[in-house]
């Protein structure tokens, strides 16, 4: 079996759009989406789908994943699905499944930017996810399988977007949000009331 991979880059700037957030979730990962360093281009290997490293600060549940899409050549006539996924890493790789999750179009926002990307919509897409519970300092890899064709994804350096490994140097863009775990709170004792009172 023979495996094609296509790659167009396009050089475009954009003024940035402001992103939709959710008041009740805190930011818990920012790819620092950036419309004037956005490069166009996507990687077909069998399926539309793009993977990127992360690491949260702050144990909490990943309840959104937001990223930025176009269509090329032409927009599909259903591309309201997505498969967003949470792997392990393994020494720097995508490795086995943490977390997968379906994402239809009851659980999702598309929004158009208002820009185009080379004369095709730029989309903002908004995933409601399962709650996915994330340690802090464990890094993981976000992978986003779109079930239409032709989905390009929003990213910042040039190269080959998937199996660039060593050493990973793209950047898609991408937002995770949610809530962090509360941190227990321990009981001030006796005598350190005393001290506060006595300063």
């Amino acid at each position: 079996m023979t495996r094609i991979t296509i790659l167009l880059l396009v050089a475009v700037t954009f003024t940035a759009v402001p992103v939709v957030a959710d008041d009740d979730l805190e930011v818990l990962w920012d790819q620092g989406f950036d419309y004037e360093s956005m490069i166009g281009g996507w990687m077909i290997y069998g399926e539309y789908y793009t993977q990127d490293d992360f690491t949260l600060e702050t144990d909490a549940e990943i309840e959104v994943v937001e990223f930025w899409a176009y269509y090329y050549p032409e927009e599909p006539a259903y591309h309201l699905s997505f498969w967003a996924n949470v792997r392990y890493d393994q020494y720097g790789m995508p490795g086995a499944y943490y977390f997968r999750d379906w994402v239809g179009p009851d659980d999702l926002e598309e929004i158009d930017t208002g820009y185009d990307h080379g004369g095709h919509i730029l989309y903002l897409y908004r995933l409601n996810i399962e709650p996915c519970h994330i340690e802090a300092g464990t890094p993981f890899w976000l992978e986003i399988r779109s079930e239409a064709e032709n989905c390009k994804w929003g990213f910042e350096t040039g190269g080959i977007l998937y199996f660039q490994w060593d050493p990973w140097s793209q950047e898609t863009f991408f937002r995770l949000l949610g809530t962090p775990d509360e941190t227990s709170v321990q009981p001030a004792s006796w005598g350190e009331i005393k001290a506060g009172f006595s300063d």
